[in-house]
């Protein structure tokens, strides 16, 4: 490739900015090729650009545009195999912590179920405690309700008292009103 033609300088720029050296030198800018003209005629690029400057050259080509070209396929490469990976490494912790989200919602299902199964056992441990508590006190003296009931009553035929509380008791406490017959 050869470069671009510089357009014949305008008759009033030596005289403005000197010669391209001169200028170049005032400035301290004797490292860079050219002059500032081509800078704003279009002509110079500060980097060549590998998309603009692409054309049929191959990529194992020697020349500066290939090489570089090549350069920038690889680094693209290199970024996308990058972005490839993160994504597969954040695919990985989304589905950890879905896993993780779901076992915490699990848990806290059996924990719910737990926490009624619980609330159940209590109140069926509640009912056969007032149960026997009722039997107990079926069996105990209506009277005193120390000792067990064991003397039945005439003529009501109640078994409600115990042999000390019924001899001292002139009426069945169930019947009330009703005289005791010894």
């Amino acid at each position: 490739m050869t470069p671009p033609q510089q357009p014949p300088p305008l008759k009033s720029e030596p005289r403005m900015l000197g010669s391209s050296a001169s200028s170049y030198n005032s400035l301290g800018l004797t490292s860079v090729p050219g002059s500032i003209w081509d800078f704003v005629s279009g002509s110079f690029s500060p980097s060549p650009s590998p998309i603009l400057n692409a054309g049929p050259t191959s990529s194992a080509s020697a020349s500066p545009n290939g090489a570089e070209l090549a350069r920038v396929r690889r680094q693209l490469d290199e970024a996308k195999k990058k972005i490839r990976q993160w994504e597969e490494s954040w695919q990985q912790v989304k589905q950890a912590c879905d896993a993780w989200q779901r076992e915490a919602k699990e848990a806290k299902e059996r924990a719910l179920a737990a926490d009624s199964a619980r609330q159940l056992a209590l109140q069926k441990k509640e009912e056969v405690e007032a149960q026997v508590i009722f039997q107990l006190r079926a069996k105990q003296c209506v009277v005193c309700g120390e000792r067990a009931r064991g003397t039945v009553l005439r003529p009501c035929q109640h078994r409600v008292l115990c042999e000390p509380c019924a001899a001292s008791a002139p009426e069945c406490p169930y019947c009330e009103g009703q005289p005791l017959q010894w």
